[in-house]
């Protein structure tokens, strides 16, 4: 990133900016004294049922859309036409059906059956039997009754709509009246229900604001202000104008006082504006550039800008923000926008709402590469109370592949491991379904290239020499002279070198290792756990991942490859210094457009693991991770299959080697009595759980309490928290081999190291 120059830059002269930084509307408008009019009656109107195009049809299928009706809606099957309709509607108006259905749900989905496709006389008489009113409350179940029955319908609609749980008023859309007006209104400051409010009087507009104008001149107070948000979403899309007209029913007088409502954008904001603090003052802040970088924002309009950020929040911004988005340099407002963050005292949350739209309207990939490491430590604690999820939103709203990298790392390794780490990686999932993605396919994409050339390498221009960049099998980075000899480091610059290009050289050399050390350990271990999951690539998500990728081919031609084929005949292979491929009696290899790529585990190598052993050792190959050279695990004869290995049973263990299990995806159980966790489980599948029972188990506040702890047992259940076991010897090897191997851990410390 282009940083803002040292030197002050030149501020833009005035006619070069939009009006509004120059005069926005609060330093021009006068503040007028709200209008209050009393004893205003509203009309008397009937109902009324407006349908938009296909609504009607498609709320009529709502109750059978499986997708739609809700996962505690029973699924509504059309019955047949020789249903004795009559015989199930007098049933429930008698009241039987109150008693003899065993399953509530059974009871439903009969009345929602009868409702929906018997004769309309039966349902009209079940619409108004508030006994069965809460097998109606599910949105889906509402709206095909509101699409059956109509008008006939709007009582019972209501009688839902007004319940504080009942279902949401998104019902009542196509209806209009004084008291739905009313329900609208009440709850257009809902969480839950605000944004069908608000759609309600979009839709009706005019007509849907003439029921509520009294309240829109009423004395000041919190009503006064959800019917004022109103007027102007009416009058913002039918017209202003028109909104007046609709008022008129009631007098000029009433019809005045809508026409002096604030609708404009530009002029909704608070009266008295919020005061900056002083270390928000535009000479403490950097430099707002214009587009071009050749002139900055005065301070003034600074402030004004300011200003409007700081009346904008996270889905509620300001409608001129983006006016002086348009005209600013990005860089400048990132740079900006990150010193604000900077300056802001919202302790304990972790940005005052002000400052988190700021970051997330005006963020870059250098500003999620600046927050990454700040919400990396913030502890559970620090991120319930400081509201800290919501920081993830950030790098979610820049959206780049730098953004998505630092909410990977956040992912894994956020010290907030309940928190962060577990939304950091549904964001993630979110973000590779948008593009069409699985999380590890994304991941893949994700990896840098840290400025490799297409060589996978760098040179290092010291003016009269220069250095080659190379990485050995844990990706660290080293240098060649001209000669090609290997340096053990970086020589500093000398007397004789470059006064510009060697220091600069040396400070990328020293970055690129901060870098690599970053990616590495990370991609090492993603490759490891795809040997051992059997994860497959297609060739071309090989090639663009591996061959051509300036960082990974370095660890790619380290490792052995295995191409299976559509008829089951799999080869191995590995990746050559010129980035062919080669089998392994080191002949040439092309991989079939239809094979599938892996990374095989030695156990399903048979006895091309000795060749490629020895091939390996011939060519001075090291693995970043241990492969050819990984230790099997396998069972004695006739162990495991009681679902548990006795070789374990009553060993002492240190703690310390039952919390490393966790660094390998073991997981510590809930606190029990004491605040013990008295167990430690490995999710294998869906229907497979590996659990470690120890005694007298870790206290979480004070681990070391116990140093020594006991195995009681270890056992494979069928999940996490089932106790019915499965026999040991029905894994398949790799996920056995993998699991004993974490488990030999476990007896190989026995007291504190």
């Amino acid at each position: 990133m282009t940083k803002s120059p040292a030197a002050p830059v030149e501020e833009a002269p005035a006619d070069v900016l939009p009006q509004l930084l120059l005069a926005p509307p609060w330093t021009v408008n006068e503040p007028a004294e709200p209008i209050v009019l009393k004893g205003l009656k509203r009309p008397k109107q009937p109902p009324v049922l407006t349908w938009q195009p296909g609504e009607r049809e498609e709320w009529l299928g709502f109750p059978y859309d499986e997708e739609k009706r809700g996962r505690w809606v029973p699924q509504l099957t059309r019955q047949p036409d020789d249903t004795d309709w009559g015989a199930l509607a007098e049933s429930f108006l008698s009241g039987k059906a109150l008693t003899e259905y065993d399953d509530d749900k059974a009871r439903q989905l009969r009345v929602i059956e009868l409702l929906m496709q018997g004769p309309e006389e039966y349902g009209r008489q079940l619409l108004d039997d508030e006994r069965y009113s809460a097998d109606f409350e599910h949105l889906w179940v509402a709206k095909g009754l509101a699409a059956r029955y109509e008008l006939a319908a709007l009582p019972m609609l209501k009688r839902l709509a007004s319940r504080r749980f009942g279902c949401q008023i998104a019902q009542l859309l196509p209806f209009r009246d004084a008291e739905i007006a009313q329900l609208v209104l009440k709850q257009m400051d809902d969480h839950y229900r605000g944004d069908d409010a608000r759609a309600w009087f979009e839709r009706h507009g005019p007509d849907g604001i003439a029921l509520i104008v009294p309240d829109v001149v009423r004395r000041p107070g919190p009503k006064r202000e959800l019917a004022e948000e109103a007027v102007r979403l009416a009058a913002q899309k039918h017209g202003h104008d028109a909104v007046v007209e609709a008022a008129r029913v009631y007098g000029d007088e009433a019809a005045n006082a809508i026409s002096q409502l604030k609708v404009a954008p530009l002029d909704l904001y608070p009266d008295p504006l919020p005061e900056l603090s002083e270390d928000h003052d535009p000479a403490r802040l950097p430099q707002i550039l214009l587009r071009g970088r050749k002139h900055a924002l005065p301070a003034a309009a600074t402030r004004h800008f300011l200003t409007m950020l700081s009346i904008s929040e996270p889905g509620a911004p300001y409608a001129g923000v983006d006016t002086v988005v348009d005209v600013c340099d990005p860089e400048s407002l990132a740079e900006f926008a990150w010193a604000v963050y900077r300056a802001d005292q919202a302790y304990p949350r972790w940005a005052s709402p002000w400052v988190e739209f700021t970051l997330l309207r005006l963020a870059d990939d250098e500003t999620v590469r600046r927050l990454a490491p700040v919400v990396m430590r913030w502890s559970k604690q620090r991120v319930w109370d400081g509201r800290g999820l919501t920081a993830l939103d950030v790098f979610s709203a820049v959206g780049t592949d730098e953004a998505l990298r630092q909410l990977h790392q956040l992912a894994t390794k956020a010290q907030d491991a309940k928190r962060i780490r577990p939304w950091a990686e549904g964001r993630l999932k979110r973000a590779a379904e948008e593009r069409g993605l699985t999380a590890e396919q994304l991941a893949d994409r994700l990896v840098p290239g840290l400025g490799l050339d297409s060589e996978g390498s760098m040179v290092l221009d010291y003016g009269p020499r220069r250095f080659t960049v190379g990485f050995d099998e844990q990706l660290k980075p080293y240098v060649a002279d001209e000669d090609g000899k290997r340096r053990k480091s970086l020589p500093k610059p000398g007397a004789k070198d470059d006064e510009v290009l060697a220091p600069a050289a040396y400070k990328r050399f020293g970055d690129l290792k901060k870098e690599a050390r970053t990616v590495a350990g990370d991609q090492i271990k993603r490759l490891e756990k795809a040997m051992v999951a059997a994860r497959r690539w297609t060739p071309e998500e090989f090639r663009a991942t591996f061959l051509e990728h300036p960082l990974l081919w370095h660890i790619a031609r380290r490792l052995v490859w295995s191409a299976e084929e559509e008829d089951g005949k799999t080869t191995t292979f590995r990746v050559a210094e010129d980035r062919t491929l080669a089998d392994a009696a080191d002949e040439v290899f092309t991989v079939s457009a239809t094979a599938r790529i892996g990374l095989p585990h030695p156990l399903l190598l048979g006895d091309e693991l000795a060749t490629w052993s020895e091939l390996f050792a011939d060519y001075e190959i090291l693995q970043p991770f241990p492969q050819l050279g990984r230790v099997v695990h396998t069972l004695a004869e006739g162990e495991g299959q009681d679902g548990r290995l006795h070789r374990f049973d009553n060993r002492d263990v240190h703690f310390g080697t039952i919390l490393g299990l966790t660094r390998r995806g073991w997981v510590l159980s809930e606190k029990e009595t004491g605040g013990y966790q008295r167990s430690v489980s490995l999710k294998l599948s869906e229907e497979r759980s590996v659990v470690v029972d120890i005694d007298p188990g870790i206290r979480v506040l004070t681990p070391d309490e116990h140093p020594v702890q006991r195995i009681e047992q270890v056992a494979l259940f069928t999940a996490r928290y089932s106790r019915t076991v499965h026999p040991f010897g029905e894994l398949d090897p790799v996920t056995l081999s993998e699991t004993l191997a974490g488990l030999a851990t476990l007896t190989e410390i026995t007291e504190a190291p």
